[in-house]
């Protein structure tokens, strides 16, 4: 199965090591390959936000079933990124479960 994987950012400069992590990281949540057609990936940066909660991360899963979606806040862009991953991957269980 060839893996989907978009990524986009709004207000945030994709870097190829950006891209790259991103990958690698949703690498993880393709275990339950059978049921994923695509995962979407929005990073953005908010400047008029709390800084607390100025870079976010927001993930689309698509399966075969309900859509999955997630969304992490925080002040620092790859700790955002790290927080959507286990939300999605948390998710992902909890659906696979029943």
């Amino acid at each position: 199965m060839d893996k989907d994987i978009i990524i986009s950012g709004v207000h945030l400069q994709l870097t190829d090591a950006i891209k790259q992590i991103v990958h690698e990281k949703v690498e993880k949540l393709f275990r339950h390959d059978e049921h994923i057609i695509r995962i979407r990936v929005d990073l953005m940066h908010e400047t008029t936000k709390d800084p607390s909660e100025a870079f976010i991360a927001k993930g689309h899963i698509e399966i075969h079933s309900p859509d999955i979606i997630a969304t992490a806040t925080s002040d620092d862009l790859y700790k955002s990124i790290d927080l959507l991953i286990q939300k999605l991957d948390r998710q992902l269980n909890e659906h696979f479960k029943k």
